[in-house]
Order: structure tokens, then C-alpha cells, then sequence
């Protein structure tokens, strides 16, 4: 990947810098630090790196000094300026977040997501060899299609390349709206929990236990699953498996995926949702 072309240091104001949807959120604990620390100095002291856009100026790294300077009243920050792609956007979050306060396993699992995908396409070589070994072999060689990112992901984060597959798997099930669930619940998301969620074949498990953790009724993953296992659980019909199927592979896909979708699929769509209201009605 090309360095992206940095400007010279530069102050901006607050509201002029945009955030956009971030890999990780800012933690309230070290923001309240940092604006104790403005209090004490009168100002921010390292660089916010920010991105020139069309419509102005987009974060790359400083989420939580930049929430700080706000919860500060700062007019203006510090900033270093660059034109960029946003595969370098991507990239600096990654590595300055690697490279900053401990991640946690769920952050370390979306980072990890966020960089295979940043690999296979700085290395296209390596998605079409994933592909051609997919149509002709199962899905346990599927893991060998990233294994050079692996063994590099796996000498960056200090871990071993089976816990890079699963924090992996991880990142790429999770949606956005379950990384929230998850980054939200009364404890910590744990490393066994990730492997648990890794290892679900259904979306409807995934999202029962990014559920039960995020509002606290379950203290890990396993007791989630337990629950669904128990002894006179009902098992599933073949229109609740399709219907899981259809659901994970929706919930999976990116905006421009489904945009397609209802395009070809629109007609259809709208006569069963016709069907439902009649149902509902009788």
C-alpha cells in the first residue's frame, strides 16, 4: 500500500472534524481522563490525524481526545492532515488502536476482521487462491487461504494462528449492531465467549447470545447455548432452519448486497409481505 501524504500540523475546531462509524468506540473511563488532563494543561498536547474528505475533514485516530476536547469546551484542536484512500483510512485506525491502550478481545476480533479483508485486497493473489481451493475442497482448507495473513496477524498480536482464525471468524459474523450488544454488556466479553460465538453454525444462536450478554441475563456464551440445549427444548422445524439460514446470510451481507437483492427479488418480496398483512388480518 502507497504512504499516505501527510500535511504539516495544523488546528481545526471541533465541530469541523466528522466521525464516522468507527471499529472500536471510546471508552468513557479515558475520556474522563483526558479531559481531566486538558484541565490541567489548557489544551490537547498530541495530534488528532484526520482525513481531508470532500465536504471537509473525517477522524482517522483520536476518537477519545476529540470527545474529550468536546466534553472540555475546546473550540479547536490540534491536528495532522491527510490525503488519503480508504484503505489508508482503515489501515491508520487498525494500526494506531494496535499500537495505543490494550485491546479487548472483541476489539482485537473486529481489528483482525478489518485487516484480512484490508489484505486480501492489497493481495488479490490470495482471494482468488481461497476461491479456486473452495470449489474443489471442504471447508476445513477454507482457513488455509489466509494463513500467510495469519502467521503476520499472529506475530503482530502476540497470539497463536488458531486464536487469530477464531477472533477472525468472530469479526466477520458479528454485525454492527451485535458488536454494540456485545460492547455494551454489564461485564466484559471474554475470549471463550468469542470462540463460542465463532463456533455457532446459526445466526439465531449468535444473536441470542450477543443478547442475553449485552443486557446482563447471561454471564457467558456457554450458559446461553446451555439454556437452548436444556432438556425439553423444542427442536427446530425445517421452516425455523431455512428460516435461520436465510437470516444469517441476509444479516452477513453488505448494504450493496441486499440493495440488489430487493432488486431482483423486490416483486416477490412485496407479495409475501402482502400475504403477511392478510394473514395478520384474519
Amino acid at each position: 500500500m502507497t504512504p499516505p501524504v501527510w500535511q504539516q500540523i495544523q488546528t481545526l475546531p471541533v465541530e469541523d472534524i466528522q466521525v464516522e462509524e468507527r471499529l472500536r468506540t471510546a471508552s468513557e473511563t479515558a475520556v474522563a481522563s483526558i479531559v481531566s488532563s486538558i484541565q490541567e494543561v489548557g489544551s490537547i498536547l498530541q495530534p488528532l490525524l484526520v482525513r481531508r474528505v470532500k465536504d471537509g475533514y473525517r477522524l482517522l485516530d483520536g476518537l477519545h481526545r476529540l470527545t474529550a476536547a468536546k466534553e472540555a469546551g475546546l473550540a479547536e484542536v490540534p491536528v495532522k492532515v491527510s490525503e488519503c484512500t480508504n484503505d489508508q483510512a482503515i489501515r491508520i485506525e487498525v494500526d494506531a488502536n494496535v499500537a495505543g491502550a490494550p485491546l479487548t478481545p472483541l476489539d482485537m476480533a473486529v481489528f483482525l476482521a478489518a485487516h484480512k479483508e484490508l489484505y486480501e485486497r492489497e493481495n488479490p493473489e490470495a482471494t482468488r487462491a481461497h476461491k479456486a481451493r473452495q470449489a474443489r475442497l471442504s471447508d476445513h482448507t477454507d482457513k488455509m487461504s489466509v494463513r500467510s495473513f495469519a502467521a503476520n496477524a499472529a506475530e503482530v498480536f502476540g497470539k497463536g494462528e488458531r486464536q487469530i482464525f477464531r477472533l477472525i471468524s468472530v469479526g466477520e459474523k458479528l454485525s454492527p449492531s451485535e458488536i454494540a450488544q456485545l460492547r455494551d454488556a454489564p461485564q466484559k466479553v471474554q475470549f471463550k465467549d468469542l470462540e463460542h460465538i465463532a463456533k455457532c453454525g446459526e445466526q439465531a444462536d449468535r444473536t441470542a447470545i450477543c443478547a442475553a450478554l449485552g443486557d446482563g441475563t447471561a454471564k457467558s456464551a456457554k450458559e446461553v447455548l446451555g439454556r437452548k440445549k436444556a432438556p425439553g427444548a423444542a427442536l427446530k422445524t425445517p421452516v425455523e432452519q431455512q428460516f435461520s439460514k436465510l437470516a444469517d446470510a441476509f444479516i452477513r451481507a453488505s448494504k450493496e448486497a441486499r440493495r440488489q437483492f430487493v432488486a431482483q427479488y423486490g416483486d416477490v418480496l412485496v407479495e409475501l409481505i402482502e400475504d403477511t398483512k392478510g394473514g395478520a388480518q384474519v
